[in-house]
């Protein structure tokens, strides 16, 4: 068995926690793991590291790596530019029928990269029994009973019943609506056959390709020749949504009524509704304190958060941004975003923390002439070798012990030291021990740019 983990889309609902460059899977909403790091994780309590792709855009390849980190053994797949699902799970299956010598008949495992689920021992037991049915010729997707009309997702209406083993018990997919209007979604609600589409699939690679020959041909037509081929011809490809070729289109669908906590996580309201809260129906995440305040959520990222005598609100607080908005309102963050992008605003699409191949670099504090950032380098990573023509270059080491190269110099620094690097000077930054060093970067200088690197 394999999984394909699709963490590739960009999403700016949850901002000023997600932006365009660093959307909701890498955020830590629920503890202090990625929803991508808890994702993965759920695989391993029946996958091993080998077996789990994971397929994201180039612009996220480090933002994986370091999320990820120390977990290794896992298969990477960049995409060279953001399609939809469909060209992403093609890529999948040719992935591991010619890079992972899978067989057709292995079943493939489709799982979102940023939602919540819980518990997971009930997950996994579910996506086992969906195994079973997926080598029966099935594609098969689990579903989840409605608890509110909600019109942001696909609903699935239970067909007769074609395998029963204890608790589970798998159906026909007799119909598929994607995003019905609020009165529809009622009727669904009541009438009680229907389900939302959770997003986890299963089926057998054999069964996938078939199914993109006949309901996609093309996708088809790149996929026919190969994983090389189809990456090479990427921009080709048309943006196609796997639950199209799957829910659409497919005479083969089956669907898995799911009893578990689930959750997209696809707003601030959907975030409320997966946390913890008080007798007061408030929910709080950091450094919060809520006084004489009803059903409300505090989040901070940082820096205290205090509600007074408020009800029904949302504060979210980031290093560069707060917000503040009645919870039922949250659908309005995405036009929000798009006001500030219409203003050139850098906090729309840019977040305070930049992930490298070396690690991650966190803005403490900027001016025009100054930027102060916190580093983290991980084991046997480097930093350079390289130069800066237009600023200059001072670090203090927090934690760990780094070898420091400047003008070919070498040292070992650990907690307390210095070093300097001027204008036009080779450096270069190696942690060569076992655990992640951290340090303090000041870059001083007339033009402070990342554009501002010269390879040595």
């Amino acid at each position: 068995m394999k999984a394909l983990i699709m963490a590739g889309g960009s999403g700016t609902r949850l901002w000023p926690l997600s932006r365009e460059k660093y959307p909701k899977q890498f955020l830590k909403v629920l503890g202090d793991k990625s929803l991508l790091k808890l994702t993965y994780e759920r695989l391993l309590n029946f996958l091993d590291h080998s077996d789990i792709m994971i397929a994201t855009s180039y612009e996220y390849e480090y933002h994986v790596r370091n999320h990820l980190y120390p977990y290794e053994g896992y298969s990477l797949i960049l995409e060279p530019e953001k399609k939809n699902t469909g060209p992403t799970v093609m890529l999948g299956i040719l992935f591991a029928l010619e890079k992972l010598s899978s067989s057709e008949d292995d079943v493939l495992f489709v799982v979102p990269s940023d939602h919540y689920l819980s518990p997971t021992e009930k997950y996994v037991s579910y996506l086992k029994f969906g195994a079973k049915l997926a080598m029966m010729g099935y594609i098969v997707t689990f579903g989840i009973k409605p608890s509110y009309p909600d019109t942001n997702f696909g609903y699935i209406k239970l067909g007769k019943s074609i395998l029963s083993e204890g608790d589970y018990t798998a159906y026909q997919m007799e119909r598929f609506v994607e995003k019905p209007s609020y009165t529809v979604a009622q009727n669904f609600l009541e009438e009680g056959s229907y389900m939302w589409n959770s997003g986890n699939f299963a089926l057998t690679l054999k069964t996938g390709l078939e199914e993109i020959k006949e309901n996609a041909p093309e996708l088809w037509q790149f996929a026919r020749e190969g994983f090389e081929h189809t990456l090479r011809n990427y921009s080709k490809l048309p943006e196609i949504a796997f639950d199209y070729i799957e829910m659409e289109k497919t005479k083969k669908g089956a669907v898995i009524p799911m009893d578990i906590n689930w959750s997209d996580v696809g707003s601030f309201e959907g975030l409320y509704k997966v946390l913890p809260v008080n007798d007061r129906g408030n929910a709080h995440v950091g450094d919060t304190l809520i006084m004489d305040a009803e059903n409300t959520l505090a989040y901070s990222t940082e820096r205290l958060v205090a509600l007074i005598g408020v009800s029904d609100v949302a504060v979210v607080e980031e290093r560069d941004a707060v917000l503040v908005i009645r919870r039922d309102a949250s659908h309005k963050v995405r036009d929000l975003v798009n006001k500030l992008k219409s203003m050139g605003r850098r906090e729309a699409k840019y977040h305070v923390e930049i992930h490298e191949r070396w690690g991650r670099r966190l803005l403490l504090d900027e001016g025009n002439t100054y930027k102060i950032y916190r580093l983290t380098i991980y084991p046997q990573r480097e930093i350079g070798p390289h130069m800066h023509m237009h600023s200059t270059r001072t670090w203090m080491i927090l934690s760990g012990t780094l070898l420091f190269n400047v003008k070919r110099e070498e040292k070992f620094v650990s907690v307390g030291d210095s070093c300097f690097a001027g204008k036009a000077t080779p450096y270069f930054i190696k942690n060569q021990g076992f655990i992640p060093a951290e340090l303090i970067e000041v870059r001083v200088g007339e033009y402070l740019g990342d554009e501002d690197v010269i390879p040595q």
